[in-house]
């Protein structure tokens, strides 16, 4: 299993040195967020430049759309953010990365009295027309099931599992973000029932806290990396949520992971 942390390049100031020191904390990739690639052409070609001397690639991204372009609802204009999804995967893709989240709580949760099944159409509809995109450019998106605090659309891997067979697209997989499940008491079962279709993982601990730094008690991780290994997915696993002081919390976090993947 390949170990990484969400972050923002300039989360801890230079983008190079926050790199260099996340692969000093044992950090095997970074997960940035695709707004950090939408600059303007010249800042994207530094950051370009940046992740190909580095140690660690940023192999994944998440929080794909912002707010605006939203893909439910009544005000949705699928040309416009499908031309947006299409740039950012073009740019996933120059600066290395084979993964893009589809979480975007922001931009898919449905508006008060819009009908449910009419949303659930319309999302079918942005991920089989973003499949192509993403398949030109080698990236693979990842429907991230959220909690019912930030989304009311898909809010549980089996429903997500659901969603993403009847999109059926190669380009399209899942994603199980452990923090989620958790927050809805959703078992490890729907890991194991999903099998075949997961490409990517999230975890945070309780609270949403750096793995081993709960206040009261920890997430069951022993529990959803043995699912995991159950159905044979050793791919990536990326740390996302709140850290107090990250270039300190990074090497001890990552520790804890891969200690709880050996228990599992």
């Amino acid at each position: 299993m390949k170990f990484g942390i969400c972050t923002a390049p300039g989360a801890l100031g230079d983008p190079a040195r926050f790199l260099d020191v996340l692969a000093e904390a044992g950090a095997d990739y970074v997960e940035w967020t695709v707004g950090s690639l939408m600059a303007s052409e010249g800042e994207f070609e530094k950051l370009c430049a940046i992740a190909e001397k580095s140690p660690i690639k940023p192999e994944a991204f998440c929080v794909f759309l912002p707010p605006h372009h939203r893909i439910t609802g009544p005000n949705v204009n699928l040309a416009s953010v499908l031309n947006y999804a299409g740039e950012a995967v073009r740019r996933i893709e120059q600066i290395g990365g084979e993964i893009v989240v589809l979480g975007s709580g922001s931009a898919r949760k449905v508006p008060d009295g819009f009908p449910m099944d009419e949303a659930l159409r319309q999302f079918k509809e942005f991920a089989r027309e973003l499949a192509p995109l993403a398949a030109q450019r080698n990236v693979t998106v990842v429907i991230e099931p959220l909690n019912t605090k930030e989304d009311n659309l898909i809010t549980s891997v089996s429903k997500g599992a659901e969603i993403t067979r009847d999109v059926d697209r190669d380009a399209i997989r899942l994603l199980a973000d452990f923090y989620h499940m958790n927050e809805e008491g959703e078992g490890v079962q729907s890991v194991v029932d999903a099998n075949g279709l997961l490409h990517h993982t999230h975890v945070a601990d309780l609270g949403r806290v750096a793995p081993g730094c709960a206040k009261e008690g920890e997430a069951d991780f022993v529990a959803f990396f043995g699912a995991l290994k159950a159905v044979g997915y050793d791919a990536r696993c990326s740390f996302e949520g709140k850290t107090d002081d990250l270039s300190r919390q990074a090497k001890p976090l990552l520790n804890h992971l891969r200690e709880r993947f050996q228990q599992a």
